[in-house]
C-alpha cells in the first residue's frame, strides 16, 4: 500500500475507498465499497532543515471541490506557520467537479475516508511529526473535520491508532442532520468550531449547531465554537465581495438524528427522531423520507459586509487553537 516513506513532496496520489453509505462505512462492511486513488499535494513550509520533523494538516474541500481560497489563504498561512498542508482531491477521481446542488454526487462517507486516508499516509512521511497532524475542514469537509474527531469514523481505516491532533471545523454542514456516536463515545482530540452569523447562514440552523455543541461538551467533549456576528457561509475565503450561489444545499429546515449502531443488521440505529415534526423515525426509509422532505436547494450567499476583518480574525483564531495544541 503506497505511502510517504519516502519523503514524497508534491503531487501524488493515494489509496481511498468509497463507501456507499453511512451505515456500511461505520459498520465495517465493505457491500459496494470500491477503491479508488485520490489526487492529493503535500506542500512543505519553506526554509525548514531536512532533518526537523514539522507539524501537517490535512484540507479537506467544500462542495465546490478544490477552490484557489485553499491555496492562497490557507496553504499561505499554514506553511508561513510552519506547517506542511495536504491538500486531497475527494472530486477528481470521482468524476464530480462540485456537490452544491447535489450532495448524492458523491457519497459522504467518502469524504471522510479521504481524509482517514491521507491521515494514514502521512505518518509514514520521515519529515512530519504523526503526533502533530491536525483536520481542517470546510462546509462538507467541516463536517468531515469533524466527524473524523470520533472513533465510529475514524476507525473504518487503519491508521496504526494514530489519531488527528486537532480539528478545525468551517461552517459544517451536519448539525441539522446528526449521524451521533456520542452515547458510547467521546472525541479523540479538541475541536474548533467556526460559524458563520445565523441569520446569514443559509446551508444550516446554526442554533441547532450550538444546541448539540453544548450537549456534547456537557459530556464531556473538549469542543470550542464561535459564532461570527456578520459572516456568510464560506467567510474563511477571499473574495470579499458579495455575491450568490443560486443553487446551494440547504439543511436549515430539518433537526433530525439519529444515534448510530455498529452491529451488523442493526438496522437504522437509535432513537431516530424528528425534532420538528415532533415524531420518532423508525425505519431507515422513513428518515431517509424525513430528510428528503426537508432538504431544499437555495441561494447562498458570500462575502460583503465586514467580510476581510472576519477572514482575519478566523485565520487567527484558527493557529491560536493549532499552536495551543502543537
Amino acid at each position: 500500500m503506497f505511502d510517504l516513506s519516502d519523503g514524497q513532496v508534491g503531487r501524488f496520489e493515494y489509496e481511498s475507498m468509497t463507501p456507499p453509505s453511512r451505515h456500511l462505512y461505520a459498520r465495517h462492511l465493505s457491500s459496494g465499497t470500491t477503491s479508488v486513488s485520490i489526487p492529493a499535494e503535500l506542500l512543505m513550509p519553506p526554509g525548514v532543515s531536512s532533518e526537523v520533523r514539522v507539524p501537517a494538516v490535512v484540507l479537506s474541500h467544500g462542495s465546490g471541490g478544490v477552490e484557489p481560497p485553499l491555496r492562497q489563504v490557507w496553504v499561505k498561512v499554514l506553511n508561513a506557520a510552519g506547517y506542511a498542508v495536504l491538500i486531497p482531491d475527494s472530486y477528481a477521481p470521482r468524476g464530480v467537479v462540485e456537490t452544491n446542488s447535489n450532495q448524492d454526487l458523491v457519497p459522504y462517507p467518502a469524504h471522510v475516508a479521504d481524509a482517514m486516508n491521507a491521515l494514514r499516509v502521512l505518518i509514514r512521511h520521515p519529515r512530519i511529526d504523526p503526533a502533530r497532524i491536525f483536520h481542517i475542514g470546510f462546509s462538507r469537509g467541516g463536517s468531515a473535520a469533524f466527524d473524523t474527531a470520533w472513533p465510529t469514523w475514524s476507525d473504518p481505516v487503519n491508521t496504526d491508532t494514530v489519531k488527528f491532533a486537532g480539528h478545525v471545523v468551517f461552517y459544517p454542514g451536519n448539525c441539522n442532520i446528526r449521524y451521533r456516536t456520542d452515547d458510547r463515545e467521546t472525541s479523540t482530540a479538541p475541536m474548533l468550531v467556526l460559524l458563520a452569523d445565523r441569520d446569514l447562514e443559509e446551508a444550516q440552523d446554526v442554533a441547532v449547531c450550538r444546541r448539540w455543541y453544548d450537549e456534547l461538551i456537557a459530556k464531556g467533549n473538549t469542543i470550542r465554537y464561535k459564532e461570527f456576528k456578520g459572516a456568510r457561509h464560506g467567510f474563511d475565503t477571499d473574495n470579499f465581495v458579495y455575491c450568490v450561489n443560486p443553487r446551494t444545499t440547504s439543511s436549515r429546515n430539518c433537526d433530525i438524528e439519529v444515534f448510530m449502531t455498529l452491529q451488523p443488521g442493526s438496522g437504522l440505529g437509535r432513537d431516530a427522531f424528528d425534532f420538528k415534526a415532533r415524531r420518532p423515525l423508525t425505519t431507515g426509509p422513513a428518515f431517509a423520507d424525513a430528510a428528503r422532505a426537508c432538504i431544499a436547494i437555495v441561494p447562498g450567499s458570500r462575502g460583503g459586509g465586514d467580510a476581510r476583518a472576519i477572514q482575519a480574525q478566523a485565520v487567527r483564531d484558527t493557529l491560536e487553537f493549532l499552536e495551543q495544541i502543537r
